[in-house]
């Protein structure tokens, strides 16, 4: 099948950049896309703490929410890294040793995660979808989201949602428009820190023709065989395409260095 896009927004809290956040919401509502907002249900991150803790922070989601203009996942529970674990994911695939999650007992998981979803469902927010800080969770994180009723993730190297641990998982690629050829694509944003010129292309691409879609319709798609083999396929290539990119920073770090050298 053609691809298929989606967007989602990282690390929605009452202090983030609002003017960055209502500038994609309304393109997004423009081109009637549905991104999937992930939201830090008791945000203790320093880095996230951009403006004044906005007051109208829960009113404006579930307003978001009730419309249909987005859709809402739980986005761990305080953003604290408070191991250097990289869980499944990790180092492998390009993802930081740092995790809110991974490396921790199935008990302290199961308590940071039942009490994030706690503060989301006393605001009036439900969700059965999640999303990992830094992309790192381990087996005990997917058993406590299966435990809590949790059904989706959102993240894995992979072409087409799959099934692992009793979660259906979308997979979470690139971080601005790619074109691909086949597969379900999810494309994340990071508004806070979103350099200016990347609004434009991705404008561009909601005019491009492309196929957008909603994650919970992703998740909806039905593993086949050959979506398997396709998985494994496209992870192999994105694991040589990111040795082949260390590789030339490598190669440029000692240029640079020989030039140094050569220089004293």
């Amino acid at each position: 099948m053609a691809a298929k896009y989606i967007y989602r927004m990282d690390d929605i809290t009452p202090t983030m950049n609002w003017k960055r956040f209502w500038q994609y919401i309304n393109l997004f509502k423009k081109y009637n896309v549905k991104p999937l907002l992930g939201v830090v249900p008791d945000n203790r991150d320093p880095k996230l703490m951009l403006e004044e803790s906005s007051p109208d922070f829960w009113e404006i989601l579930r307003k978001l929410q009730l419309e249909g203009s987005v859709e809402i996942c739980q986005h761990g529970f305080q953003h604290r890294y408070v191991t250097s674990e990289g869980g499944i994911l990790g180092p492998k695939f390009g993802f930081k040793a740092q995790s809110e999650f991974a490396g921790l007992s199935y008990d302290e998981q199961y308590n940071k995660l039942k009490a994030g979803k706690d503060i989301l469902e006393g605001q009036g927010i439900y969700t059965d979808i999640w999303m990992a800080p830094s992309h790192s969770f381990d087996a005990n994180t997917l058993k406590a989201l299966s435990n809590l009723g949790f059904k989706a993730v959102t993240d894995g190297i992979a072409l087409y949602p799959y099934k692992h641990n009793n979660m259906v998982f979308v997979p979470q690629q690139f971080w601005e428009p790619q074109r691909v050829f086949a597969g379900v694509v999810t494309i994340c944003l990071h508004t806070d820190t979103v350099r200016e010129s990347l609004y434009e292309k991705i404008e561009a691409h909601l005019k491009s023709g492309a196929q957008f879609i909603s994650f919970s319709d992703a998740a909806k798609y039905s593993q086949t065989v050959l979506g398997l083999l396709i998985n494994k396929i496209f992870c192999c290539f994105f694991l040589l395409r990111l040795k082949f990119n260390e590789n030339e920073i490598i190669k440029k770090l000692k240029r640079a260095i020989k030039r140094i050298i050569g220089k004293q």
